[in-house]
């Protein structure tokens, strides 16, 4: 059957061109039409077409896996991200040396002394699952680094159970909220979730500053503020990340990145936009504007109502590094602290940043749908130290070329054998064209490449909503020729990003996003390793928690098992056989739902596994045995899903 041939793979010489994919001729003639010399290779690069070559993948592999996210100032010296990861680490390490040199998919800890975090208080001797990934005869946990930093091989890599690799298959587990509680500054991220600083319950011993109108202001206290965000972060499930700086509890779970052909990217599709179709895009807000705290300042009076400097006096009060906090005394204006401070901005907030063209000067920034602080992660040229250093956008390019290298592994499980000799796979696919899931989940790539707004799609609005705000402050988007060294020239060429087939304007946001969000529709495959499903992982069970018999119905047995509640909450696993089949029976969808919004940690962070209303149940007028064969169909879509 047609529907269960790979998928095409990303070809080694051709060139992207803004999302296009061009072989060596029809770049060759593009070039040509802008009057430029196809035997140069810099004139691709000057109209912005990147080629596609095993040393770029190689490249882009290496940072993925070993250059740090975020920017050394704002992640360690104002947030404290290594700080905190400090207060684990003899735990870490000692869990590693039990170890003997094994592999383990979720390093668990033995805290060595009490750990309080927020309110809670984790006694001496307690047992804690990391989600923390350790390779074979490894010293420190995947996507870590000696000095703590992280890579995207943290959140984006996990192991099988031989310890082996699997490049681009979330860590569904990865204690993301007990790592980003553990900084002695976590605050510091208040915008990514609907924390107001100026909220009287957490007025106290707050600094008094000037705001951006010479008023006095008074902060919230550090202790109260810190204390009830710890609170909150460590609400967010296992495999969750939150990193929007919008101001709504919009938390989502790790994607996989299995890329290739599956723009626009995210979960609401909102990076769309410039070389790789948005994937690089989405490469540079993650070293950017989703890690880079302070730049967030810039926009915070627009797009939070929040003053700029009550938002960076908040960021700054409670510094990990003290000589960065707000200073005893008379009151002054953070921005003017920051720059006394840290009086050289490149080697600060905006390190390896630079503002894209077109969109003013720091610190007055404005998005565009590039770059939606206005920022490019795009590192110093002339420094050889630094394996992401290049011409301008070459290590978010690097990332881009490698990520859509990568398809899903095999599925080598017993089921997935047994589903593909019994012919249970060959009837899943035709129950899948049956019941109309390819008009939008369409082969190879089952994906329609498209945004669906919130009301035909059902999910839960909150992710949908989180660009909302920017709509009216985006200028066209720009960016550099590919050929620009960095520090970038005064005389440096500009490109028109082309948002064409894409937004309305080149000032609006993607179509399907307006007017009140939308999501993309997401890839099918590789769905057996990224339990649980839809944005928000709400669709979520936990193996053993249904009895399935011969004729393909199943019972639940254990409730307890059901939703966020029983899985990623406990951080414990979603069995994906068992998701799916909540995921497309309504009966069961319910149930999960249920046990969703009983749980207020799940109502405030808007997980609840609601909507994408597409069942394929008895009511639907398909038996047990066709649902089962059509889960296990879904189950094989990996790099070859006829074959194991």
């Amino acid at each position: 059957m047609d529907i269960l041939r790979p998928a095409p793979t990303q070809p080694i010489g051709y060139y992207d061109y803004f999302g296009k994919l061009l072989n060596p001729r029809q770049a060759a003639e593009l070039v040509a039409q802008q009057g430029l010399n196809p035997n140069h290779p810099t004139s691709y690069q000057q109209v912005g077409a990147v080629e596609i070559t095993q040393d770029l993948i190689a490249k882009g592999e290496e940072i993925f896996f070993n250059r740090k996210i975020g920017d050394t100032f704002g992640l360690q010296g104002v947030f404290g991200f290594g700080q905190g990861l400090a207060r684990i680490l003899p735990e870490i390490n000692a869990a590693i040396a039990n170890l003997d040199g094994q592999p383990t998919t979720n390093l668990q800890i033995t805290l060595q002394k009490d750990l309080a975090i927020g309110s809670r208080t984790f006694p001496q001797g307690t047992v804690i699952n990391t989600g923390l990934q350790v390779e074979k005869k490894g010293t420190i946990p995947l996507g870590l680094t000696p000095n703590g930093n992280v890579t995207c091989a943290a959140c984006h890599v996990t192991l099988n159970d031989r310890g082996d690799r699997l490049t681009g298959v979330p860590n569904g587990l990865l204690g993301t909220s007990l790592l980003i509680a553990l900084s002695p500054n976590t605050a510091a991220g208040f915008a990514r979730l609907n924390f107001n600083p100026l909220d009287l319950q957490y007025q106290g011993n707050g600094k008094t500053i000037i705001d951006s109108q010479g008023r006095l202001v008074q902060l919230p206290d550090p202790q109260k503020f810190e204390q009830a965000f710890d609170e909150a972060v460590l609400d967010v499930p296992f495999g969750h990340f939150e990193s929007s700086p919008d101001s709504i509890n919009n938390t989502t779970q790790i994607p996989s990145i299995f890329t290739f052909k599956t723009n626009p990217y995210l979960a609401d599709g909102q990076f769309a936009v410039g070389p790789f179709a948005g994937l690089t895009s989405v490469n540079n807000a993650v070293h950017s504007s989703e890690i880079n705290l302070l730049a967030a300042y810039q926009l915070s009076e627009k797009a939070l109502n929040i003053d700029s400097e009550v938002y960076l006096g908040t960021v700054l009060q409670n510094a990990a590094d003290p000589k960065l906090r707000l200073p005893p005394g008379e009151p002054v204006q953070p921005s003017q602290w920051l720059r006394k401070v840290a009086p050289e901005v490149t080697q600060a907030e905006l390190e390896d940043q630079v503002g894209a063209p077109g969109t003013g000067n720091y610190s007055n920034l404005q998005p565009s749908l590039f770059t939606y602080n206005g920022l490019v992660f795009s590192p110093n040229s002339g420094n050889p130290d630094d394996i992401a250093s290049g011409n301008f956008l070459f290590a978010n390019n690097a990332m881009s070329a490698f990520q859509n290298s990568l398809v899903p592994p095999a599925n080598r499980t017993p089921e997935n054998l047994r589903a593909l000799k019994s012919g249970s796979v060959i009837r899943g696919a035709k129950v899948f064209q049956q019941a109309n899931c390819a008009t939008c989940h369409i082969p190879p790539f089952f994906t329609d490449n498209k945004i669906h707004s919130v009301e035909e799609i059902g999910t839960n609005p909150a992710r949908a909503r989180s660009r909302l705000g920017l709509n009216q402050l985006l200028v066209p988007p720009k960016i550099y020729t590919l050929d620009t060294p960095v520090p970038i020239p005064a005389n440096a060429q500009v490109l028109d990003v082309p948002t064409e087939g894409i937004s309305d304007t080149p000032t609006t946001l993607p179509e399907g996003i307006l007017p009140n969000g939308g999501y993309k529709t997401t890839s099918l495959r590789g769905l057996y390793l990224s339990a649980p499903y839809l944005h928000d992982g709400g669709v979520a069970v936990r193996e053993g928690s249904l009895d399935f018999a011969q004729d393909g119905s199943f019972t639940v047995v254990d409730n307890s098992g059901l939703g966020l509640t029983g899985t990623l909450s406990q951080a414990k696993g979603a069995d994906a056989a068992s998701s799916l089949r909540a995921l497309v029976d309504r009966e069961l969808r319910a149930l999960v739902i249920t046990a969703n919004k009983a749980n207020p940690a799940l109502v405030s962070n808007n997980l609840d596994g609601t909507g994408h209303n597409f069942y394929v149940d008895e009511q639907a007028g398909f038996s047990p045995q066709q649902q089962a064969d059509l889960v296990n169909f879904m189950l094989a879509l990996d790099d070859d899903p006829s074959r194991f």
